[in-house]
């Protein structure tokens, strides 16, 4: 039987006759094999022909850095004379310092208990008591984890960025949500600036601000605001159409109607703007410690140096516990009281306490160090414990090193030194116009050339290889969970807070026990990038799966298939679309690893962003960074296209 169609397979094929390809096969389908097989013919000759031409060619190259250091040159030699870096930006980089030392003095002096004392208050007020005593637990970690002062830091950044994100992209996302054609004029650019890695805005914010906090507040801020803004509009263009028109009978001018009608229905669309701002800010928080920013980032980047994992474990979940606080403080403003005395409580006497308690607490706190930690009793024995591993399996884990870098060098050797530049452009293009379009085509043919000229080929090839091992290693681990507890609801309730737990760890603290493991090199940095993308893979395997129609699983079961004719027969076929998204959902957090990647020993894109960072070469960043983003949305289209294809592939079959 025919699962897949639910009918009887054609009389031709059940006797062993030669299936009738021409008349079921689609003409574009021919087409798209024709020319695959075509282009791989010819790309073989012409590989042979163009031997000697793997490397590219140096004179070929533009010298993008010279041009943008010459920029950077000018900048600094003028930035006492000209009056815009004079009298607009250095006063903006002033106001940010100002005010994050601020900020950061205040939050440092506070008693140690005060601000979790604070949170759990105002949490306590939508009558969630465990939310509330979780949230205030999590401002806790951080005193008795010896974090306080570094703690503070993080969260006077944080809370600065924020701000402003919500004061520009909240505006900004209602003003798109009401007018489509604001939207539809954002939204390029808003793509754009999603796609572009978070070390290109830090290159070129340090070039009128320095290094230190602004450049990283400028970055975090370009980076928070997308999602802001996107949210925001869709929650305004998401409120019920009868609700506006009832406001319009009713009188209501447009602004009446936004504050009062709109806005209110809208709010938990904004509460998760928010929250995802808030996890973008802390995402960026150890990107920016490379240029002097500080905070926890800081305390992770010394802890890889010097190869601590238990210290790397205390921070890093550090980073952890600031997200998950201010996640529960955002959600407690606007998520439905529980009917409790203490929620019944009224804002006129509510407030007024939690001042007093505030008060009180300021004036009679004491010290602002908390009496007891426990940094040291938690950081040895997880230290000790690897190096048992190191000490005692140390023979099997260089094998397994090897085997690794073995296959990432034989990748690397294909693609760079196997296969000439223009066959490798050629090949890429012609797949293009294959899964998508023929302006796509044109895209990767000149963003790959682009690629060579910025001088960043090798590194890219490098990078690719690195991105096609970890994605590999991801999707033999990712897909088949994924698949399995998609199938059973109860499981992935009970797996779903440790993929939370897992997706919102920085993804630095991934790194460190595998530089403690296997040193600097290439295993670290893929292992770490696999394990950090996934947990994303196993969440979008399992909803592909679960957005199969029941009906068509029933109706599999009904002509008499077996569960695992259904599982191959029906479930995985009608559910392609959304495991080839898995996939893409895995490269592009690979994408997003090299800079952690380029810290623990990757030799590609991501060591080059690093290094522009560190020494600070502002040319060298809008180089790579150019080609992370050019790598980035090649794949991530390729990918979309072939989503599609399989998309479309049941309509073709019949």
């Amino acid at each position: 039987m025919n699962v897949v169609a639910g009918t009887a397979a054609p009389a031709d094929e059940q006797f062993g006759a030669e299936p009738a390809f021409r008349a079921s096969t689609p003409w574009y389908r021919r087409t798209e094999v024709q020319i695959v097989g075509g282009a791989f013919a010819c790309l073989v000759v012409l590989n042979i022909v163009l031997s000697g031409t793997e490397t590219f060619p140096d004179s070929w190259y533009a010298d993008v850095r010279g041009h943008v250091n010459d920029v950077q040159s000018w900048i600094q030699r003028n930035r006492n004379t000209n009056w815009f870096i004079a009298d607009v930006l250095r006063p903006i980089g002033d106001f940010v310092l100002w005010l994050y030392d601020t900020l950061v003095d205040w939050l440092v002096d506070l008693p140690w208990y005060w601000l979790p004392l604070m949170l759990g208050l105002i949490i306590l007020r939508s009558g969630h008591w465990l939310m509330a005593v979780c949230g205030a637990g999590s401002l806790l970690y951080l005193e008795v984890a010896g974090l306080h002062e570094v703690g503070m830091q993080t969260i006077a950044l944080m809370v600065i960025c924020v701000l402003v994100c919500i004061a520009v992209g909240g505006p900004l996302g209602i003003w798109a949500g009401l007018n489509p054609r604001v939207e539809r004029i954002m939204r390029p650019v808003l793509d754009a600036m999603q796609t572009l890695p978070v070390t290109l805005y830090l290159v070129v914010a340090i070039m009128p601000f320095g290094i230190r906090q602004t450049p990283a507040a400028i970055a975090t801020i370009a980076f928070g605001v997308p999602p802001m803004i996107r949210i925001s509009a869709l929650g305004i263009r998401q409120v019920p159409t009868a609700s506006v028109e009832a406001g319009r009978i009713f009188g209501s001018s447009g602004f009446q109607l936004l504050r009062k009608v709109q806005m209110p229905q809208a709010a938990k669309s904004f509460v998760t703007a928010i929250n995802q701002t808030i996890m973008m800010c802390l995402g960026v928080a150890v990107i920016g410690a490379l240029i002097g920013a500080g905070g926890l980032g800081g305390d992770l980047i010394q802890t890889l140096k010097l190869r601590s994992p238990g210290r790397g474990f205390i921070v890093g979940f550090g980073i952890f516990a600031i997200a998950f606080a201010f996640d529960r403080l955002s959600r407690s403003l606007i998520e439905r009281r529980k009917p409790n005395w203490f929620s019944r409580v009224r804002a006129n006497r509510y407030w007024p306490a939690v001042g007093v308690v505030a008060l009180a607490g300021l004036i009679f706190g004491g010290s602002a160090k908390v009496p007891w930690t426990f940094e040291k009793d938690i950081a040895s024995p997880i230290d000790d414990a690897l190096d048992w591993v190191q000490r005692n399996h140390g023979d099997t884990l260089a094998n397994f090193s090897d085997k690794v870098v073995t296959n990432v060098v034989r990748i690397q050797d294909l693609l760079g030194t196997s296969i000439a530049w223009p066959v490798l452009i050629i090949g890429v293009a012609v797949l293009g116009l294959v899964v998508r379009s023929w302006a796509f085509a044109v895209f990767c043919a000149i963003g790959l050339l682009g690629i060579g000229m910025l001088g960043m080929w090798t590194w890219s090839i490098t990078t690719l290889s690195q991105i096609i091992v970890a994605v590999a290693i991801g999707m033999v681990i990712a897909l088949p969970i994924g698949i399995f507890i998609g199938r059973r609801g109860r499981l992935e309730a009970a797996v779903e807070p440790i993929l939370d737990a897992l997706q919102t760890l920085p993804s630095f603290i991934y790194a460190i026990p595998f530089v403690m493991l296997f040193r600097v090199g290439y295993v670290p940095a893929i292992l770490a990038t696999m394990l950090y993308a996934i947990p994303a893979g196993i969440r979008l395997s399992a909803l592909a799966m679960k957005t199969v129609s029941s009906e068509t699983l029933e109706a599999a079961t009904t002509f008499g298939a077996t569960n695992r004719q259904r599982l191959w027969g029906v479930h995985i076929p009608l559910a392609r679309r959304g495991l080839v998204l898995a996939v893409n959902q895995l490269i592009m957090m690979s994408i997003s690893m090299a800079i952690i990647a380029g810290q623990v020993g990757e030799n590609g894109l991501g060591y080059k962003s690093v290094e522009a960072l560190t020494k600070p070469d502002v040319g060298v960043g809008i180089e790579a960074g150019l080609s992370l983003l050019v790598m980035a949305i090649i794949l991530d289209r390729m990918m979309e296209g072939l989503a599609d294809k399989f998309d479309t592939a049941p309509a073709a079959g019949h």
